[in-house]
């Protein structure tokens, strides 16, 4: 994610968000430092995120969503790679 965040950075926001366990957060806090992520990462189980949780709707992670600057999911990916994120932002882009 941070290699797309910085190959689509002039055109795209990225954000991470840990939507963990107590037990799993120190982990994922680990991975997101590790690869140096040049985008934001806010750690959503407290209250005031809640209502952004409700964009993740296949109940599995990871999961991405594709946001568009209105506030509508464009896309949603579960699991994936690098190569299906970049084709999911390109069609976003182009739409």
């Amino acid at each position: 994610m941070a290699l797309l965040a910085d190959e689509f950075s002039d055109r795209v926001g990225f954000m991470t968000m840990l939507i963990s366990w107590d037990s799993d957060r120190d982990d994922a806090l680990a991975i997101t430092e590790s690869v140096n992520a040049s985008f934001i990462t806010v750690d959503a189980m407290n209250d005031e995120l809640e209502p952004i949780l409700d964009m993740f709707t296949s109940g599995f992670i990871p999961e991405t969503v594709l946001i568009d600057e209105d506030g509508n999911v464009i896309e949603s990916i579960v699991g994936g790679n690098a190569d299906e994120y970049s084709l999911a932002i390109e069609r976003a882009l182009k739409s």
